[in-house]
């Protein structure tokens, strides 16, 4: 995914044919942790007076977030969004809604099977598994933590 954050205002630019990266590329855990930067930082949304694209210049035009349906700033050059903290915080949030559903009963009691069946297992071995896994840290750290968040690297 060809996603850039601007380090001054943490403004987010990525192509729009790359929407859906947001919830595909991008971990839950890396979402998860930058939505709570951003909220955390209670980052403002920048003054933007004939906004123009970051690579070419050219002027930027209103325009549709595809398959989220909030408005964005897009380029006619490159065909990249600029979306602005609180835009990029509403986007984070509708690619996470997912987690904070209900589960239906039937998920529930495979979950259970499958919870259940983990700690039988890791009884016989003496091993547990982290609660978190460490390779959906990664990303965030290497990629995102730097910009939205570099007092606490």
């Amino acid at each position: 995914m060809d996603l850039r954050i601007c380090p001054k205002c943490c403004s987010t630019f990525f192509p729009c044919d790359q929407t859906m990266a947001f919830r595909g590329e991008l971990t839950d855990k890396s979402r998860e942790l930058w939505l709570d930067a951003l909220l955390k930082k209670n980052v403002q949304d920048p003054v933007i007076e004939n906004p123009k694209c970051i690579d070419h210049g050219e002027p930027l035009e209103r325009g549709k977030v595809p398959d989220y349906g909030f408005d964005g700033y897009v380029t006619n050059c490159c065909k990249m969004f600029h979306l602005p903290p609180s835009q990029t915080v509403q986007l984070l949030k509708r690619t996470l809604e997912f987690k904070f559903q209900t589960p239906q009963k039937e998920g529930k009691h495979h979950f259970f099977f499958i919870r259940a069946l983990f700690n039988v297992v890791d009884k016989l071995f003496g091993e547990k598994l982290p609660d978190e896994d460490p390779l959906d840290l990664v990303q965030y750290n290497l990629h995102i933590k730097p910009v939205v968040d570099p007092d606490e690297t």
